[in-house]
């Protein structure tokens, strides 16, 4: 499978070194490059993750948009100049730039979550009360899936 799974907690070292996940790894590298594009999510105090797919899916959209219109510009500014091209080192580890680690609020520890075509990644504590409420969202919205799904209608949320 070609999509970013589970999630996993790695530490941060003091040069702001961190180990990409080896599955995540494993999903970058059938794209095509032995790296990561990194960016500041839009919508969470995290930071979004993905290989050639996730970059050129961005990229597509973008160009099918109004060439010199104003949202244009400031949507292609906003995701390409913040977007990082990092390769990792023979142990899998990135250099996080300082501007991401601010953005995620991250310390010694970061949170690798897969959300299919992109992961995103956390602050620990953040990210645990982030897919609480995701969870009771996504019961709350189960049937926008389809009916070729079958979840329990009694799927009960721990708290």
């Amino acid at each position: 499978m070609n999509i970013f799974l589970s999630n996993t907690v790695n530490k941060i070292d003091a040069k702001g070194r961190v180990s990409i996940p080896s599955q995540f790894r494993s999903v970058l590298e059938n794209q095509g490059f032995a790296g990561v594009y990194l960016y500041p999510s839009f919508t969470t105090q995290s930071i979004d993750g993905g290989g050639e797919s996730l970059i050129n899916q961005i990229a597509q959209s973008i160009e099918k948009m109004q060439l010199f219109a104003e949202e244009t510009d400031a949507l292609a500014t906003a995701l390409f100049s913040e977007t990082y091209q990092l390769n990792y080192d023979q142990d899998g580890r990135v250099s996080l730039p300082g501007s991401l680690i601010k953005h995620a609020g991250l310390k010694d520890r970061v949170t690798f979550a897969g959300i299919g075509q992109k992961f995103q990644m956390w602050e620990p504590s953040a990210f645990e009360s982030f897919k609480n409420d995701a969870r009771i969202k996504a019961l709350q919205n189960r049937d926008l899936i389809g009916p070729s799904v079958n979840f329990s209608k009694n799927s009960q949320v721990d708290e």
